[in-house]
């Protein structure tokens, strides 16, 4: 049974359709603040993409691809919620797919492992009742359902963040991203497009960001030091000025130019110590108690604004990839049955779309 093709009398209805759509959404201006309720706007998008996709390719296409899209992302906030992460609901973008955010940030990479692994193992279950259902109707939605479920899923196993894959395999070594980013652009050769590129582009930049990690380490440590060493002075009633500081961004090639970064980013902090040194107010009708009172403010400020970001950014460098190996290994054979059920059920429902996509 092939899809049925839209009519130009259903094409003019739905611009009619549209012109009224258009026409109301002018006039809820007027209600707008009611509007910006997050379930109502992801109930919007999801409306919009259905609409979007079904005049675009066709209701088949987009009833299938709406339908994987919400089991894929209902796995992840089921995920999210089961540790207690609280999230975004899903929205839908056209010619994108659908994303959540979290609200909370997962504390370890275990954590964002398994909120990660939500997402495509929902997908795997989301397509299990279109086999029967195949099998027994011969119906060609239910092979799209198959294989389009197998293709999306598979796809966000590649082992590439921001995909739910590379998420997946945070726990390993940063070389299955490395494998993850020249998958990508394996991919990319045969079918170029602006998403793919953005992928490798954001996959590029969080593969250099974590085996840059030990020299993100040292210049944390070198600002905790700065500052330290900046409370004992202040504690003495030393303030050294430093004159001459200007501060602008600079690009620095990492390992080539790993010290000049260093000396930059000291810099900054430098030009920060300069704009405490100036608040103090040095009067010499201050009693000594008023003194130590001010100074111990400005310590205080110091401490809270940067010295205890620096320890909490320095201890979840340390601390995010750490796990046993025998959870690893648990992570990655979950993986591999995941991703070999797909490919399995994906090669035997790729013939089922022929007629449906021709």
């Amino acid at each position: 049974m092939s899809q049925p093709i839209i009519s130009q009398k259903t094409k003019k209805n739905a611009a009619k359709i549209g012109i009224v759509l258009a026409f109301i959404g002018a006039k809820l201006k007027l209600i707008l603040p009611l509007l910006k309720a997050a379930k109502f706007m992801s109930f919007l998008s999801m409306i919009f993409f259905l609409f979007t996709y079904g005049l675009t390719f066709g209701w088949y296409f987009a009833f299938a691809i709406l339908y994987l899209l919400i089991c894929h992302e209902g796995g992840h906030l089921i995920a999210a919620k089961r540790k207690g992460l609280p999230t975004s609901p899903a929205f839908f973008i056209p010619f994108v797919g659908a994303v959540i955010s979290l609200k909370e940030m997962p504390k370890d990479a275990v954590t964002e492992s398994y909120v990660a692994f939500g997402g495509p193992l929902f997908g795997l279950i989301s397509i299990l009742p279109a086999i029967p259902l195949y099998h027994y109707t011969h119906n060609e939605f239910f092979g799209l359902v198959i294989a389009l479920g197998c293709i999306l899923n598979l796809f966000n196993l590649i082992p590439i963040s921001p995909l739910d894959g590379g998420r997946i395999l945070s726990v390993l070594p940063p070389i299955f991203w490395f494998i993850g980013i020249m998958l990508m652009f394996v991919y990319v050769f045969y079918y170029p497009n602006f998403i793919a590129f953005y992928i490798i582009f954001l996959g590029i930049i969080t593969f250099i960001k974590r085996i840059r990690e030990t020299f993100t380490l040292k210049v944390i440590n070198e600002k905790i030091k700065l500052y330290e060493h900046t409370i004992k002075q202040f504690e003495f009633g030393i303030f050294n000025y430093q004159y001459d500081i200007h501060v602008k961004d600079s690009f620095f090639f990492p390992i080539f130019e790993d010290q000049q970064k260093l000396e930059h980013e000291l810099h900054k902090e430098r030009h920060y110590i300069n704009n405490i040194i100036r608040s103090v107010d040095i009067r010499n009708d201050h009693t000594d108690s008023e003194w130590r009172s001010h100074i111990d403010q400005k310590i205080d400020v110091i401490r809270k604004n940067k010295i205890q970001p620096l320890l909490k950014e320095k201890e979840t460098l340390e601390t995010y990839y750490v796990t046993s190996n025998r959870k690893k290994w648990q992570i990655f054979i979950a993986y591999i049955l995941l991703a070999s059920c797909l490919s399995l059920l994906g090669f035997w429902g790729y013939g089922l779309i022929e007629n449906v996509m021709t």
